[in-house]
């Protein structure tokens, strides 16, 4: 039985909307993606939700001079902490009306997991039931845990009145940030091409395969137009970086991309990727 999960994801909203999604529905199998525009939201969230779920909170002060990418690495953390319990508390539960379990398999979209699970429900042999409810388990996974950077809010930090080295630039932060925490998920660059800032993400191991080819973090670029996909894919490449997805938005979608590409609706944008996939891969 191949995976099937949803077809959708819940994508950045503003700087804090999404802050804390994946604490409600990366359960269900839902990817969402966390905006790190804010770390002192960033720190005050993870305080409220240390609180909430009892666990240790110490206060990483701004007076750190690195105090931007510890916040982001102990907040994504945490996330990655709280949410795998709720999975595994998911995993385990019967499957009844009403029920965790149950919940999850019938949002899902017609795939070949929702298949099994339909299946599953109308087969009368207990032993049967019983080894189909057990596979389920196993495919009942969470959504990703995915990070927005805004490659172009990336402005140079003073100390003391004295300009640090580029990697504590607000967005190289940010990515030395996740790059350091425990997740095995993506981070979504938008805003365009930041070269210093794609170059220092080739410093990171956890952004190349592993021994069995594996990404443990992994790049989608959100792009407006075809060019900006293939510039952008070409410089990422050159470093030996994977582009694991592109994600297309139009250019009215929002104030930060307004007109990004001379008021080009969506349409004529796809049908151009479309047309030239083959040069993108």
């Amino acid at each position: 039985m191949k995976d099937g999960g949803h077809s959708f994801h819940i994508p950045v909203m503003g700087t804090g909307f999404t802050i804390d999604t994946p604490l409600r529905v990366a359960k269900y199998g839902i990817s969402s993606v966390i905006p790190l525009v804010d770390d002192v939201l960033v720190e005050q969230v993870r305080k409220f939700h240390c609180e909430k779920h009892g666990e240790p909170y110490e206060e990483i002060s701004s007076r750190e001079q690195d105090a931007r990418a510890l916040r982001i690495t102990a907040y994504l953390n945490l996330v990655d902490q709280l949410v795998r319990p709720q999975v595994a508390e998911l995993q385990a539960s019967p499957f009844e009306e009403g029920s965790e379990i149950t919940r999850y398999f019938e949002m899902l979209p017609d795939t070949p997991l929702k298949r099994a699970y339909d299946e599953m429900l109308t087969t009368t042999d207990p032993e049967a039931k019983a080894r189909m409810q057990e596979d389920l388990r196993q495919h009942a996974l969470p959504g990703s845990i995915d990070i927005n950077i805004m490659t172009k809010l990336d402005r140079d930090i003073y100390w003391d009145g004295k300009k640090l080295p580029a990697e504590f630039a607000d967005a190289m932060a940010a990515l030395r940030g996740f790059a350091n925490s425990t997740l095995n998920s993506s981070v979504v660059f938008s805003a365009g091409i930041n070269q210093r800032l794609y170059t220092y993400a080739a410093t990171f191991d956890d952004f190349f395969p592993d021994d069995n080819g594996e990404l443990k973090k992994k790049i989608i670029l959100k792009v407006s137009d075809f060019r900006s996909a293939s510039i952008q894919g070409r410089f990422l490449a050159k470093r030996g970086l994977w582009v694991s997805e592109y994600r297309i938005e139009s250019g009215l979608n929002c104030g930060g991309h307004a007109f990004a590409t001379d008021g080009y609706l969506l349409g004529p944008v796809l049908e151009e990727f479309k047309e030239k996939r083959q040069e993108l891969t």
